[in-house]
Formats: C-alpha cells, sequence, structure tokens
C-alpha cells in the first residue's frame, strides 16, 4: 500500500506547472500570490472527493456528469474562476486516480481494499480567527464554505471538550461554559472572553481546539475492527437502494448516506493548515508548530500540510528533523536523550525522509534539497532575513560614505 499521493497542475489559476508529492509533513512556502492556497485546496478536495468514493456517499458518475467538479467541488474553495483552457489537474490519491483534462474529469480506481486509509480532512483556513471574534455566530449562511464547515468543527469540538485545554503558550488555558455558550482564556490571575482575547489567541484556538478533537476522534475510530467484505457489500446494497430510489429529495438522500457511511472508520487525520503563525511570537509558534506535529504524530498514516510566510516554521522544523536523526544516532543513551527531550520533545519530532518542503515561485513549485538530512536553509524565506541583513550593511556603508566626507 503506496503512502504517498501526488499532484500535478498546469495552467490552474497561478500555478503553470507543478508536480508535488505529499507525505506525512507537506510545507509550501512562497509570496503572496504563488499558489500555496490553491495547491492547498486542491490536496484537501480530492483527499475528500476520495474519502466520498469509497464511503460510497459520492459515485464516479455523480462527480464527473454536468461540470459538477468546478461548478460544485472546485467552487466550494472558490477556484472554480481559476480554470484555463489548457488546465490539466491529476491526483494520483491512495485508492482513486483523478485527471482533468480537455474541461472533462476522469476517475480511475487503483487499490481495492476501500476499507482502509479513510481520511477525516479538516481544511484550516486563514480566516478561522473571526470565529473567535463573537461569542455566538447566529447566522452562518454569508461565510465561506470552507469557514463555515470549520466552524462546524469548531462547535463539535467545543461541545465534546469536557476538561478544558491548556494552551502550549503563554500559561493560559482554555474553558467552555456550554449553558451559556461563550468561550474564556483563563491565566494565572486573569479570566476573559475568547471574543476579548488578543488576535494571537484568537487565531491559534480554534486550529489546537480543532486539531485536537478529530485527531483524538481518528484515534479512537482507528482502534475499531475494519469491515470486512460481506459488511461492506451490504454497506454497497444499501447505498445503491437510496441512490435509486426517485422518492427520495437529494438533501434526504445525502443525509441517509452519511448515516450508512458512518460505519466505515477513519483511519487516518489530514490536517491542512493556512497560515499558522498568525499573529503569534515566534516563540510561540514554535510551540504551537510541536503541537501540530504531536497530533500527526498520534497515527503513521496521519497527516499534515503546512502553508506559511514564516521563516521561523521552516528552522522549527529543522529542528524537529534534527532531534529525529540525533536520537537514531545516540540510540539509548538516557541523559544524552533527556537533553533532546528538552529541546523537542519526541511526540514533536520529525522523520526528514517524510517531510517535503516545497518554494512556490512565478508560477513554478520546486522541492526544496535536504542538506546532512535536514531541510536546506536555501529558500527563498530564509534569503529573506538575509537580504534584511544585505540591505543594513548598505546603510550602513552609506554612513561611512557620509562620515568620510565630513
Amino acid at each position: 500500500m503506496k503512502e504517498s499521493v501526488r499532484l500535478v497542475v498546469e495552467n490552474f489559476g497561478p500555478i503553470k506547472q507543478a508536480d508535488i508529492l505529499f507525505d506525512k509533513y507537506t510545507v509550501l512556502i512562497g509570496q503572496q500570490g504563488t499558489g500555496k492556497s490553491t495547491i492547498a485546496k486542491l490536496y484537501s478536495m480530492f483527499t475528500w472527493l476520495e474519502k466520498g468514493l469509497i464511503r460510497r456517499t459520492l459515485s464516479k458518475k455523480q462527480m464527473t456528469q454536468y461540470a459538477r467538479f468546478q461548478k460544485n467541488y472546485c467552487a466550494y474553495h472558490r477556484l472554480d474562476s481559476y480554470f484555463k483552457e489548457q488546465s490539466v489537474i491529476r491526483f494520483d490519491g491512495l485508492h482513486y486516480n483523478f485527471c482533468y483534462e480537455n474541461g472533462k474529469l476522469h476517475i480511475t480506481e487503483n487499490d481495492n481494499e476501500l476499507s482502509f486509509n479513510i481520511a477525516k480532512v479538516m481544511y484550516v483556513p486563514a480566516e478561522r480567527n473571526f470565529l473567535s471574534t463573537m461569542d455566538i455566530i447566529t447566522n452562518s449562511r454569508n461565510l465561506p464554505d470552507t469557514l463555515k464547515t470549520f466552524l462546524d468543527e469548531f462547535e463539535n469540538a467545543k461541545a465534546g471538550l469536557k476538561v478544558g485545554y491548556h494552551l502550549p503558550f503563554g500559561d493560559t488555558s482554555y474553558e467552555y461554559d456550554a449553558l451559556n455558550k461563550i468561550s474564556w482564556i483563563k491565566g494565572t490571575d486573569y479570566k476573559i472572553r475568547l471574543s476579548a482575547a488578543s488576535s494571537g489567541y484568537q487565531s491559534v484556538l480554534p486550529l489546537l481546539l480543532v486539531t485536537k478533537f478529530l485527531a483524538d476522534m481518528v484515534q479512537n475510530n482507528a482502534n475499531k475492527k475494519d469491515l470486512d467484505l460481506p459488511e461492506r457489500k451490504q454497506i454497497e446494497k444499501e447505498v445503491n437502494k437510496v441512490m435509486n430510489d426517485p422518492s427520495i429529495s437529494e438533501e434526504v438522500k445525502f443525509a441517509t448516506l452519511r448515516i450508512i457511511s458512518s460505519r466505515f472508520k477513519y483511519s487516518r487525520f489530514v490536517n491542512i493548515v493556512e497560515e499558522m503563525e498568525q499573529n503569534l511570537y515566534p516563540e510561540s509558534q514554535m510551540k504551537v508548530l510541536f503541537e501540530l506535529l504531536r497530533y500527526a504524530n498520534l497515527l503513521d498514516s496521519n497527516r499534515l500540510l503546512l502553508t506559511t510566510h514564516s521563516p521561523y516554521i521552516v528552522n522549527y522544523l529543522t529542528l524537529a528533523a534534527k532531534a529525529f536523526l540525533l536520537q537514531e544516532k545516540i540510540g539509548t543513551q538516557e541523559l544524552l536523550n533527556e537533553k533532546i527531550e528538552t529541546i523537542v520533545p519526541t511526540q514533536c519530532r520529525v522523520n526528514p525522509d517524510r517531510l517535503r518542503i516545497y518554494e512556490l515561485d512565478n508560477g513554478t513549485v520546486n522541492l526544496v534539497n535536504h542538506y546532512e538530512g535536514v531541510p536546506s536553509d536555501e529558500n527563498f524565506l530564509n534569503m529573506q532575513l538575509g537580504y534584511t541583513n544585505e540591505l543594513f550593511d548598505a546603510l550602513l556603508e552609506i554612513e561611512e560614505e557620509f562620515d568620510t566626507k565630513n
């Protein structure tokens, strides 16, 4: 069973040419408008479509007819206007391959073990902090679909939280008053509503709560027994009966199919996060990243995709990768392992063989090389830090020139 999936994109939105292999940890870096979110949204959409095919809530015929791929599925992520006459999109999934070319979507099956690798997919939009600015959102109809879905999961996470949540920075914790539907941020000597908290808390709290809720749910679900062939056949029979009943509305069909397909177990959590560093101090970025890595590492089949503008994120991933390699090198030496643990906890480490960082620029996507097992610092974000030093040196030279003349 293969572990990675591949996305090839040509002439779609800002992307001219991209060939990306998504591994356990995948990171997209680059300037605004280079296509990071486009790639992340396509990955999210195809992973969700593949899940729908496996669980029989969607069919090949349904996906490929009436331009639904563009008008429904891509429109959900607001990608429907990105199509060009020469657009080509190919996604080689774990069980299905999708190919959009010449205005048509084609789907082929590549694996029959349909009970395996059913993903719980969560797209975490950059606009998530909006959900924290109000205690109760009374009307979500005007929200973008991705934000509306994330709001639903945020509400589920809050309702499912029984003992509170301790944030990884600031010595603060989160509490939820379910009776009055109020979220609280609690410090050592204060307690304020989330809606009145700083932008950093408003951005990170929805991200971490939903991540914890879904990662824990999938981990618990993964312990369930796989469906055997007769059980899968029975589900397929029930699905076909619902799909072929003309007396049932589309809305009722979808709701019924969701109930039927719930008998399939989730076996992996695919967490797709836009700009996790939003409004966070660099040290807080590291602690939040390590928290995301910890949940990604709960199951080997979990996946984490990050888009980022922060050079610190790449540097902290380098720390996590180096800690992994160092632990492998020193083996069971207890004292040295304890020292590593104070820098990067065991459950937050990253196998660099499973880490892929892609740099997007001018419509193309390039893999950032590794150097001695860890990501190279020759990437856009680190070069921007170096560029600042060069500009400062230039100012010093101007100052020196002035002092010489005067």
